[in-house]
């Protein structure tokens, strides 16, 4: 890939590259990098519910990606709806690591050297001395070079009845990132990436379990 020889490139080098890359490749804004993906949720809601203080493992999984304009897989992070117990939400397993060059760090915020975006929503994002510093500081640097699969999994809790309510929202927003939106790459062509959404609602009363009654 053009961006693994970038990395032997000198100072000078880096300069053309960058022009030819940007003049040759900026007419992928509207395709979309993540070609597969899935959420796998345990357990499942039941009629679209969960109970308070239920704890639930969520599985997003990239199975298929093409980084369009030398992008690489950079990050996820997760929105909450109101009803989750926000300060339950946990880095859960360790997420799949391609090129081997670093690490990912489950982060609270990220914000892009190369673009200045700044993303305040916890999630995985990967940290790597290609592009920038392994340093603990995954806005710095590139992406995780493959194209997939990465799996990244996360726990959270659902809130108290009260103060929630009955029908509370529990939905789940994933967001995803290339480098070049939240590391030191300089392009964006994969921020046509949609988001994964999770849809349930919160039941504070447990359901009513019918079945046959029988008489000694």
């Amino acid at each position: 890939m053009l961006k693994k020889l970038f990395i032997y490139l000198d100072n000078k080098m880096k300069g053309i590259y960058i022009l030819i890359t940007t003049l040759m490749l900026s007419l992928n804004l509207n395709a979309q990098c993540i070609l597969d993906d899935e959420i796998v949720v345990a357990p499942a809601p039941v009629g679209g519910t969960y109970q308070a203080g239920q704890t639930i493992t969520f599985t997003y999984t990239i199975n298929d990606y093409q980084g369009l304009s030398t992008n690489w897989f950079h990050g996820m992070a997760v929105i909450l709806g109101a009803g989750w117990d926000a300060t339950t939400l946990t880095p859960f397993g360790i997420p799949t690591n391609n090129t081997g060059t670093g690490v990912w760090l489950w982060v609270n915020m990220v914000q892009s050297s190369a673009t200045g975006l700044i993303v305040n929503n916890s999630g995985w994002f990967y940290d790597t001395p290609s592009g920038g510093f392994l340093d603990g500081n995954p806005g710095n640097n590139w992406g995780d070079g493959m194209n997939g699969p990465w799996t990244f999994q996360f726990q959270v809790t659902v809130g108290d009845c009260p103060p929630n309510t009955n029908g509370d929202d529990l939905s789940i927003i994933i967001e995803n990132y290339a480098d070049g939106e939240t590391g030191s790459w300089i392009n964006l062509d994969c921020q046509a990436d949609p988001n994964e959404t999770f849809n349930a609602t919160l039941e504070c009363c447990p359901p009513i379990i019918t079945g046959n009654i029988t008489h000694n």
